[in-house]
């Protein structure tokens, strides 16, 4: 039952964030942040599979130099939800990404490039996409930020070659187009919500602690 509980407070709070970002969104709108430093940049990652929220967003801050695949590592490491599948004989080519999207702990397996494509998950309501085949991982950046005023345009290196700078934006979209190779700009996002299931218990506890004071009052 207190899975249960936990889990739709975890769906709610994505659910909330999202009508907040549904006009624009900007480093302001981000909740969950990786990493310390003066430099910031964010992360953009659009499954495209129609689950909402679709597209959701990280931030990241770091001193020195620091590339955009420092930036996705660093992210996956930091969220538990978060399932990011690198394939290592082609270098770091990002092969799988899945999202615990209702915070119950779902698993994710991924297939294999060119052989089992189509991964496996525990929850069907759940984010998972891979491929290089049957549709492919598109790492774009931003100009500016791409949700008020600027653009996203496809990266001609890749992320384990791209330098962060302050301010920086990050694009991942998934894209089925094998023809052409076009990858569809990440749409607005919605804030991942940091340590989903401390921010759960908080709200449960939040939620005990009025329902005990209604309780002293009335005695």
């Amino acid at each position: 039952m207190k899975k249960v509980i936990v889990s739709l407070f975890c769906t709610a709070a994505l659910y909330f964030a999202a009508d907040a970002s549904a006009q624009s969104f900007d480093f302001s709108n981000i909740q969950f942040w990786i990493g310390t430093g003066t430099n910031q940049a964010a992360l953009v990652i659009d499954w495209k599979d129609g689950k909402t929220p679709e597209s959701l967003a990280w931030g990241y801050r770091w001193n020195g130099s620091a590339t955009g695949f420092d930036m996705l590592q660093a992210v996956d490491a930091a969220d538990s939800r978060l399932h990011v599948f690198i394939y290592q004989p082609w270098g770091n080519f990002v092969y799988g990404m899945g999202y615990d999207l209702n915070g119950n702990g779902g698993t994710f397996t991924p297939g294999t490039p060119g052989v089992s494509e189509g991964g496996s998950i525990s929850d069907p309501a759940d984010h998972y996409r891979e491929g290089a085949y049957t549709g492919f991982w598109g790492y774009d950046i931003g100009t500016g930020n791409p949700y008020n005023g600027g653009s996203w345009s496809a990266s001609n290196v890749g992320a384990d070659t791209r330098s962060l700078t302050n301010g920086s934006w990050d694009g991942w979209s998934f894209s089925t187009d094998e023809t052409t190779f076009t990858v569809p700009d990440p749409s607005s996002p919605t804030s991942a919500v940091p340590e989903p299931s401390s921010l759960c218990l908080v709200a449960l506890g939040l939620a005990g602690l009025v329902a005990c004071r209604k309780k002293f009052r009335r005695s």
